[in-house]
């Protein structure tokens, strides 16, 4: 499924892309951010209209249209708009038809708390209590719904997929870590951060002792459909190992795997340091062409059947992981990025 614009925006941060090319990348989306902005001032533009053409029928996409950066100058108010909307508007102009829009628009900054915040729990180990399974989804939300299947559903399914192994208190070898994380739809914020201080530094690839420790990472962020299989991010090893622990859930529906790479959430912040990190594969139902980051992104589009579906095998990965003998196996780490190009 291609992936909106600011998902691949994100995307760029964790490739293996020379460190010049990223930083270009960031530098040139702020200056024509700015540019832009800067012009309409100039043009004397009190607001703009934006759109996303990934839907109709009245669907309003509210994606981000300014840069985020403390530094930027404040963009002028945003209005984002119905793609039909939008096009009338934009023939009107066309042809020269004199247009009058009326826009009550009130809106604030909401720096007076910058900081982000994770919600991490976790199920203490027997064996091998030092060693770390982890499993996630983000918390944060955009602005336009409620954030139900992005991502509501995801820590919905991890929550449970956690409540079931509470609930069975069967003992696993490994703790059991779970985390909500924040600010991920500002960049992966959260788990980047998390990452950093418990992990390693994916720039320098200097990594800290409980890198050696954690197993696996499991992350679930593309909507309300059931899981039908697991990316492998590039990471064959555990192809065999995989099969075997979807083996169970066939009726369901579950059983592919793939060796493709995916982005856009959390589970790149741990593969950019080169720990085992995968995201689950679900059913797109309309998650990419009408509820991501859209007004319809509401808790009538979950499902709670599916979501049920999901707990169960996120739970039974994480069980199969915590009480394997041996971790599980990893890539060859990356290799540290050249310093940044002044």
């Amino acid at each position: 499924m291609e992936l909106p614009v600011d998902k691949k925006k994100r995307d760029a941060v964790w490739t293996n892309a020379p460190i010049e090319v990223k930083e270009d990348f960031y530098e040139r989306l702020e200056r024509t951010y700015d540019a832009l902005y800067d012009f309409m001032r100039g043009e004397g533009a009190v607001a703009a209209f934006s759109t996303d053409n990934r839907g109709e029928g009245g669907i309003v996409f509210a994606e981000n249209d300014a840069d985020w950066q403390v530094k930027s100058p404040i963009a002028i108010p945003s209005v984002a708009m119905a793609p039909e909307a939008y096009n009338r508007l934009a023939r009107l102009v066309e042809k020269k038809v004199p247009t009058q829009v009326e826009l009550d628009v009130e809106a604030r900054f909401t720096d007076d708390a910058p900081d982000g915040y994770n919600v991490v729990a976790e199920i203490p180990g027997h064996k091998k209590r030092d060693e770390v399974v982890m499993l996630g989804a983000h918390l944060d939300s955009w602005a336009a719904g409620t954030g139900a299947t992005d991502n509501g559903a995801g820590s919905a399914v991890v929550l449970e997929a956690f409540r079931i192994l509470r609930a069975l208190n069967v003992p696993m070898d490994r703790t059991v870590r779970i985390a909500l994380w924040s600010g991920e739809e500002q960049g992966l914020f959260g788990s980047r951060g998390y990452v950093r201080a418990h992990f390693g530094d994916p720039i320098s690839m200097k990594l800290r002792p409980e890198h050696g420790k954690l197993s696996a990472y499991f992350n679930l962020d593309n909507g309300s459909g059931k899981i039908r299989g697991i990316y492998l991010q590039g990471n064959d090893m555990v192809r065999p190992i995989f099969e075997s622990w979807l083996a169970p859930f066939k009726d369901e529906g579950a059983t592919t795997i793939t060796i493709r790479n995916t982005g856009g959430t959390d589970h790149q912040s741990f593969d950019a340091v080169g720990l085992p990190a995968f995201q689950f594969i679900q059913d797109p139902l309309d998650y990419g062409s009408r509820t991501h980051h859209s007004e319809l992104d509401v808790y009538d589009h979950a499902q709670p059947q599916d979501l049920q579906q999901a707990a169960a095998i996120v739970a039974a990965f994480v069980y199969n992981a915590a009480t394997r003998n041996e971790m599980l196996p990893r890539k060859p780490l990356p290799k540290p990025l050249p310093a940044r190009r002044k």
